[in-house]
């Protein structure tokens, strides 16, 4: 019986270890310089981003030809997931699509890249956007509710009543007989 035990977690682990750092988990190679690029523009346009939270799902470098008539000539599309935190309270995810300009070292606007196709193509192919995770905000709703029921349930269990004493010890001498 032991035997099968160790049989069946060894083959298991046997099974799950080659998926452990699949595409799910992949971050795109780019520079450091690229990096610290994005990370820049990313605290400068989010004055609440989370340090740290910057991960490049996927990159492509573009090269523009020298007839497109643009200020620069090498382009690295990047797909980028980042959070933000507002009020230790409200913690957003973001998708962002964005252009990075690897002779400048900055970021490029959407709208001096859209007008080539493989940049507009590559916009198009990834979603972007925002999610609020709603699991803090939740959790303090339910004490606003909860916590004022609790301490009326509290109270009214043990509260002090002057009528039922007064009853229990005879005060207003009701229990008399004549």
């Amino acid at each position: 019986m032991m035997k099968k035990g160790i049989f069946a977690l060894i083959a298991a682990f046997l099974v799950a270890f080659p998926f452990a750092g699949t595409a799910a988990n992949a971050e795109a190679q780019v520079s450091d310089e690229v990096k610290k690029g994005v990370t820049g523009y990313l605290e400068e346009e989010h004055y609440d981003y989370d340090k740290g939270s910057l991960k490049i799902q996927e990159a492509e470098t573009l090269k523009v030809d020298s007839s497109a008539d643009k200020e620069f000539s090498q382009v690295t599309m990047m797909v980028v997931d980042f959070g933000t935190v507002r009020d230790n309270i409200f913690f957003e995810d973001h998708t962002q699509v964005l252009f990075y300009d690897t002779d400048a070292n900055a970021i490029i606007p959407d709208t001096q890249v859209l007008d080539l196709e493989k940049a507009k193509e590559f916009k198009d192919s990834h979603e972007s956007g925002e999610h609020l995770n709603m699991g803090v905000i939740l959790f303090l709703s339910a004490i606003m509710f909860v916590v004022p029921f609790f301490i009326g349930y509290m109270w009214s269990k043990n509260k002090y009543s002057t009528l039922s004493f007064k009853l229990k010890n005879n005060v207003y001498e009701t229990n008399s007989t004549f």
